[in-house]
């Protein structure tokens, strides 16, 4: 895509995107203003609402007080700009020079962790010298210093940081393509278009993470797709899984990085069209599978067409058709689910088997986290377990009966003993049960907790199925200005807890937290989106009063003396 294109393509969403604003800084101390039409189209083309203000240049010091209020911070910190000529320069200098540089540059990475602490996430590079570097041999000058900063830098950042492998990037485009020399001699202009576009691929699920939109389900089909053949025709011996032929090696290695997702917390799901009997035998006794019937919280194998199948597996898991990817080896198939589901992100197997394993690898990208937690490492089980206890509700006369057979157990977890990564994760992971969708990140819980004004709460809960992992959550900001006031911020629970009235026991759980600090109202609020419509009632039913309504937000208030907590018999506390 030419940058004319770009420009055009990118207004076009600036244009049409609804939602709210998502605000993103850029320092740097070269010219990178190509950057900010690059970077906001990767962004609105997944359906972020962004605007990228460009600093000022070689500025960033000074930058990072102008910049307070902004949801994000993108630094390109040149090494070679440091001062000027420095790749050329840094031969001449002693070693006092090169100490005396360190220093500078120590105290003023100090300065932007210091300023930038409250910024939800900050992006910044690694310095790299790959650019400039005429040594094939041994490391320059240049590179040595690199070294040592990348140390510094990785040593002195916090958590709301996000540190880039820049040379990564350059060897993915290719060093000659990625800087225009001519552009940074008359401008300092050192990058190109094409090395944009590709560093703003890179960073773009970061921002997907942050914002909620990363994907949580891998949908597969089978034949040629998890190994070589069709089941149906070629059987269970002719099938290519082995590591004497190419196919077999390809579909071996492909196995093997599904799995590794799939321990990384990404669900994994079948669509195919085959009997049923056949592809659940061979997850079983082929001694070349890696993948196994369990990796899979559910499999979708018949003859029904797969736009239908897509659906069923959306209800069945609760999660939305735009958390999904969707892998097929059929163009006719991906047309299909494109035509009617649009929301699905579907990618087809290379016809060259050798580029498959490439495609794997960067589908890491669509369902990025910041971190990897207990729950991640669980969540197929999780899900497994779910569908044992939709399997017993028919056993009952009543969802009540249902429910108080389940054995529940909710374990409150306040302030300090919150898991911060989790706490973090469930805020960017949660859109159905979620009355406000704000997202924060790791050094937004921190600060929090670090703040007398909030009270954080998690809940962890389990049944006599097993173990549902940390998965509730309320931020109270306890007002200043009125002592016996508290404010909701936020309110969650992810989609496996609901349909159990958990919420209305944490809830209870919270006002006796709030009478025992002397709070006399509470004050809330919801804010609409399209997929928290469910809950869109949810304070109204437990007796807050509405303050404020339009069709994108509602206020409400309550007396806690007025509050009369729904009791929930069959749901213990630890």
């Amino acid at each position: 895509m030419k940058y004319t294109e770009i420009l055009q393509r990118n207004r076009e969403l600036g244009a049409n995107l609804t939602g709210e604003l998502y605000r993103i800084a850029l320092l740097s101390n070269i010219t990178v203003h190509h950057l900010k039409e690059v970077l906001e189209l990767a962004l609105r083309e997944r359906h972020i609402k962004a605007e990228i203000t460009v600093g000022d240049y070689d500025n960033i010091i000074q930058d990072c007080n102008k910049f307070q209020d902004v949801n994000s911070i993108v630094i390109f910190w040149e090494a070679a700009n440091i001062v000027d000529f420095l790749h050329c320069r840094i031969d001449l200098y002693s070693e006092d020079d090169l100490l005396l540089l360190y220093q500078r540059i120590e105290s003023e990475i100090d300065i932007i962790v210091k300023k930038l602490q409250n910024i939800p996430l900050v992006i910044i590079n690694r310095f790299s010298s790959s650019l400039f570097k005429t040594n094939k041999l041994k490391d320059d000058s240049l590179k040595q210093f690199c070294n040592r900063l990348n140390i510094l830098l990785e040593g002195k950042v916090t958590s709301n940081f996000l540190i880039v492998d820049l040379d990564a990037v350059l060897l993915q485009v290719g060093l000659r393509s990625s800087v225009d020399f001519r552009q940074y001699y008359s401008s300092k202009a050192l990058y190109t278009v094409d090395f944009f576009r590709a560093y703003a691929v890179s960073i773009a699920p970061a921002f997907s993470a942050v914002t909620g939109r990363s994907k949580k389900l891998l949908v597969l089909d089978c034949d040629n797709t998890l190994w070589g053949g069709i089941i149906g025709e070629d059987g269970e011996s002719g099938i290519k899984l082995d590591k004497e032929t190419l196919a077999g090696k390809c579909f071996t290695e492909i196995q093997y990085l599904i799995k590794g997702l799939r321990h990384r917390g990404v669900l994994l799901a079948l669509c195919s069209k085959n009997n049923p009997e056949d592809v659940y035998k061979l997850f079983a006794t082929h001694p070349g599978m890696i993948l196994r019937n369990e990796d899979f919280v559910a499999k979708k194998v018949s003859w029904q067409n797969k736009a239908t199948n897509l659906r069923e597996l959306s209800i069945e898991l609760n999660l939305g058709l735009d958390s999904f990817v969707f892998i097929d080896d059929s163009e006719f198939e991906l047309g299909l689910i494109q035509k009617e589901l649009p929301q699905v992100h579907c990618v087809i197997v290379p016809q060259n088997l050798s580029e498959y394993p490439t495609v794997i690898e960067s589908l890491t990208n669509e369902f990025f986290s910041f971190s990897n937690t207990q729950e991640d490492q669980s969540r197929t089980e999780m899900y497994i377990q779910e569908i044992l206890r939709k399997d017993q509700i028919n056993k009952y006369s009543s969802i009540e009966e249902y429910l108080s057979s389940l054995e529940l157990v909710l374990e409150l977890i306040w302030d300090v003993g919150i898991p911060v990564a989790r706490a973090a994760q469930l805020t960017q992971k949660t859109n159905q049960f979620n009355l406000t969708t704000h997202r924060y990140t790791e050094a937004d819980i921190k600060r929090m907790l670090a703040d007398p004004c909030y009270l954080l709460v998690l809940f962890s809960a389990s049944d006599k199925f097993g173990d549902y992992g940390v998965t509730g959550m309320s931020i109270i900001r306890i007002q200043n200005e009125l002592k016996n006031h508290a404010f909701i911020d936020t309110f969650l629970m992810s989609c496996r807890v609901i349909g159990r009235n958990i919420e209305f026991a944490f809830f209870s759980k919270i006002v006796y937290k709030l009478q025992e600090l002397n709070i006399t109202n509470i004050e809330a609020e919801y804010l609409s989106t399209p997929k928290n419509s469910q809950v869109n009632t949810f304070y109204d039913s437990i007796g807050f009063s509405i303050i404020n309504e339009n069709s994108q937000k509602k206020t409400y208030t309550l007396e806690l003396s007025n509050l009369k907590p729904k009791s929930i018999d069959y749901i213990q506390f630890k």
